[in-house]
């Protein structure tokens, strides 16, 4: 048996047991292609009406509030837009984001919530089909496999497209839609070679991140190319001065600048040039510093944000942290975790990642159709002639 055929097997035999998953993933990839888009784009359109002689409550009385108080002290930040009578978007760990009103603190609903419960639900579907608890671990392995199979299946199909004889013929015939078919095994031999072509670039890209989110020994091997260690979980946390030595007296206590004189520097330090500015609330109110995070561009990848560090005791930021300074393999990393959704390039990439998704349910569905006439109808066929 030629190497050619043993791919072309391997590439069949693949895809019959990948396939469904592949499809699954595929479809739920499709529905999640604006996963962050669209709650950005309704949170955009809500505005809050400010009642006559009031001001907007500083981050420090917001922080008084029952909403916040009841948000716990773990991960919470509070985010503010750079636009008029924009809400306070409180976010607690990975707990929906809640709408605060900015004049009076008090939550107010939050339009994009069914919007985002269903992305919440594919997105469960996408990465461990709808498990819970315990299951979770199998689905996972089970949808990691997949992808693996279904980076095989676009590199062997990438050999297996182009025929051993190269005639313009072929790429004639195969690189476009035709106007007519002679019969349905010929249009679905035809729409195989065609979405295959024209998404494989997107899907590659697609594909291969998608191992990276599910093995982490594919997160070891970026930072192994590059020659780093890659960080572990659970090291010692960020700075933010959250410890037993934030403090060390009374006097540094009383000395302390509030939470909203840092949103107000952070704010100062870039003069208008910021679509959101969050802060991460401490957990001890005597923290000595604080965390804050500027997102000038979609609000979605890290590329278009900065990280600040604010001195209460000084006054003043003593860290600016951009995305440039992070290590190559962190960047490397970060570019496939957001090429995987195409939100790397914003509305369009999305867009593109979304039509490569359809493209594979096309494949799906034409790769088992072609299976079907060559594995199983001849046998069926034979079978029902022997019968008649």
């Amino acid at each position: 048996m030629s190497f050619r055929r043993i791919i072309f097997w391997s590439h069949l035999a693949t895809g019959c047991v990948a396939g469904l998953f592949v499809l699954l993933m595929s479809v739920t990839g499709i529905l999640l292609m604006y996963e962050h888009h669209l709650p950005l784009a309704i949170l955009d359109g809500v505005e809050v009406a400010a009642p006559e002689g009031a001001s907007r409550m500083t981050v420090d009385e917001l922080v008084q509030t029952e909403a916040v108080q009841e948000a716990g002290t773990n991960r919470v930040s509070l985010a503010f837009d750079n636009r008029e009578n924009a809400p306070v978007i409180l976010q607690a760990g990975r707990s929906d984001a809640i709408l605060l009103n900015p004049f009076t603190g008090t939550p107010i609903e939050n339009p994009a919530l069914a919007t985002e419960d269903f992305m919440h639900t594919m997105m469960g579907i996408h990465r461990w089909l709808g498990a819970e608890g315990e299951a979770r671990s199998t689905a996972r392995a089970v949808t990691g496999a997949a992808n693996l199979a279904f980076l095989f299946l676009v590199i062997s199909g990438l050999y297996l497209w182009f025929p051993k004889a190269m005639r313009w013929t072929f790429f004639k015939l195969n690189l476009f839609f035709r106007g007519s078919y002679p019969n349905a095994k010929a249009r679905d031999y035809n729409w195989h070679h065609v979405f295959g072509f024209w998404a494989l670039i997107p899907l590659f890209f697609i594909v291969i991140s998608g191992v990276m989110i599910s093995y982490p020994w594919a997160s070891q091997l970026i930072y192994a190319a590059w020659g780093e260690d890659m960080p572990q979980r659970g090291g010692p946390p960020p700075s933010g001065g959250n410890g037993p030595d934030a403090a060390e007296t009374e006097e540094t206590v009383i000395e302390l600048m509030s939470l909203q004189a840092a949103v107000d520097a952070a704010i100062a330090e870039y003069d208008g040039d910021w679509k959101r500015m969050s802060i991460s609330l401490p957990s001890e109110p005597d923290a000595k510093t604080v965390s804050l995070t500027r997102d000038f561009g979609n609000r979605i990848t890290p590329q278009q944000r900065t990280n600040l560090t604010f001195d209460r005791s000084a006054g003043e930021i003593t860290q600016v942290r951009e995305y440039a300074e992070n290590s190559p393999a962190m960047k490397t990393r970060m570019f496939l975790r957001f090429i995987h959704t195409g939100e790397r390039y914003g509305v369009i990439g999305s867009t593109i990642a979304g039509i490569a998704s359809l493209a594979a349910c096309f494949l799906v569905w034409t790769g088992l159709a072609l299976s079907w006439r060559r594995l199983v109808l001849p046998a069926w066929r034979r079978r029902k002639a022997k019968q008649a």
